[in-house]
């Protein structure tokens, strides 16, 4: 019973710092993109303006960036993608402690009843992490109707 209790333990630990670890890195990575496209299209928009007497479309072109970077702010603010990223980067070190103090077997883990103590504190720290994501979704103000 114990074999199996360390097998599962473990595997649980792993598939939850797995699916928080990737979580974070993708939503950083849609983050950082959305920063990078904001701020190169954002600085192209004074140099491609210089142009308006050469070529008569370069007008539309820089409303045109103008209203890209608006949509690209907006998307960074709707889906929260940094807050996401720092949450999910943050529960993920909390696993990753676990892991840590687990395999060392460190207090707390240093009793017979490490594996099932393991499964309790993952259980715990992703329950909380969903509450903090409920709340933040529940939290955004639905438009009101007349």
């Amino acid at each position: 019973m114990n074999d199996k209790n360390r097998f599962y333990a473990k595997n649980y630990l792993y598939r939850n710092l797995n699916y928080y670890d990737k979580k974070a890195a993708s939503n950083k990575k849609l983050y950082n993109l959305f920063v990078i496209l904001d701020i190169v299209i954002s600085a192209f928009i004074p140099f491609t303006a210089l142009f308006n007497d050469v070529f008569f479309q370069t007008k539309y072109i820089v409303a045109l960036m103008g209203s890209f970077i608006t949509i690209l702010s907006a998307f960074k603010t709707s889906f929260g993608l940094h807050k996401k990223w720092v949450e999910y980067r943050t529960t993920a070190e909390i696993l990753e402690y676990h892991k840590r103090l687990y395999l060392t077997e460190s207090t707390p883990y240093n009793k017979s009843n490490k594996h099932e103590l393991l499964i309790s504190n993952v259980n715990s720290i992703v329950e909380k992490e969903n509450r903090t994501w409920r709340s933040a979704e529940l939290s955004i103000k639905k438009p009101t109707r007349n």
